[in-house]
This record gives structure tokens, C-alpha cells and sequence, in this order.
């Protein structure tokens, strides 16, 4: 298996973990108090859009030549870096 393949399949893991804390926080907030439920409901809706972009970033870099690779990478760091600190917030008080 290469670095690319071993990366790649890392990647995946990570956005299957988080769709499923994403899962558990949304069952949670459901048994939460009315007035906390819309802001916990805003942030599931921000990670979910969050994650598909995730989604279709890393399908895009398992597409990628070789030449393209590096540079979609890049993006998708950037995207987890992102979504890493919305699903950080994902915590009931």
C-alpha cells in the first residue's frame, strides 16, 4: 500500500468518526431543553454541510493524478482543519 493509499484511507476513518460523534451529538440535543436545541441544531447543520464538503473534497483527491494530488491535499487539510474545530464544539454542557 502506498503513502497516498495509507492517507487516503485515514482520511476517510477520520470523516467516518466524525459523522459518527455528529450522530451522537444529534441524540443528545434532542433531550436537551427547547431554547438550547436551536443553537445545537444550527451547529449539526453547519458540520453536516462541513462534512459533505469534506466528503467530496477527499473523493476528489482519491481521483486525483499524481500530478494534481499535492495541491488537493492541501485543500483538504485545509477543509479538516476546519470541520476538526467544529466537531471540537460538539459538546452538551
Amino acid at each position: 500500500m502506498s503513502i497516498r493509499d495509507v492517507y487516503e484511507k485515514n482520511m476517510q476513518a477520520q470523516l467516518d468518526e466524525w459523522k459518527t460523534k455528529l450522530a451522537a451529538f444529534k441524540e443528545k440535543a434532542e433531550q436537551e431543553e427547547t431554547n438550547l436545541q436551536l443553537e445545537y441544531y444550527t451547529l449539526i447543520e453547519e458540520v453536516k454541510l462541513e462534512l459533505e464538503a469534506a466528503h467530496k473534497k477527499l473523493q476528489l483527491l482519491k481521483q486525483a493524478g499524481d500530478e494534481t494530488w499535492e495541491e488537493i491535499k492541501t485543500d483538504v487539510e485545509i477543509t479538516w482543519d476546519s470541520l476538526h474545530e467544529l466537531i471540537k464544539a460538539l459538546t452538551l454542557p
